[in-house]
């Protein structure tokens, strides 16, 4: 085998081994922090998987299979509001795997959300126990 050949090929390794170290610090970062939580948002070709978290002042997405580690989206928490919520499976017969697809709006701009049952608790009262804010004059 040439000596240039075994070169590159342990070059692309240590890059394949470097990528997925940090895709996989980059999960477990946001799979650990407090307020984390697995939501899939829905795009114009489908459902993209992700990891929600809860900031002070705004709800952050980030996408499961990216080595970004700034949020995908993020909708400011003052001007998010639930406009509908419907469950997948309406029967399912057990509450905290039943998946609600959650249509949100933020400034006139509707996107959709899915996350289980206990997760959309956890949504609606975060965006409930909002602090107090002074309304413009």
């Amino acid at each position: 085998m040439p000596e240039a050949l075994v070169i590159a090929l342990a070059v692309a390794g240590a890059i394949g081994l470097i990528g997925a170290g940090a895709f996989y610090l980059r999960l477990r970062t946001l799979g650990l922090r407090v307020g984390s939580f697995e939501c899939a948002l829905r795009t114009p070709t489908g459902w993209a998987s992700g990891i929600a978290h809860y900031g002070a002042d705004a709800l952050h997405w980030y996408r499961l299979v990216s080595l970004d580690p700034r949020p995908g989206q993020s909708w400011p928490r003052a001007r998010l509001h639930v406009v509908s919520r419907d469950a997948r499976d309406p029967e399912a017969a057990v509450t905290a795997t039943r998946i609600f697809e959650v249509a949100c709006e933020v400034d006139g701009h509707e996107f959709v959300l899915a996350m289980r049952a206990g997760q959309y608790s956890g949504l609606s009262s975060w965006l409930e126990s909002q602090p107090p804010r002074e309304l413009p004059l």
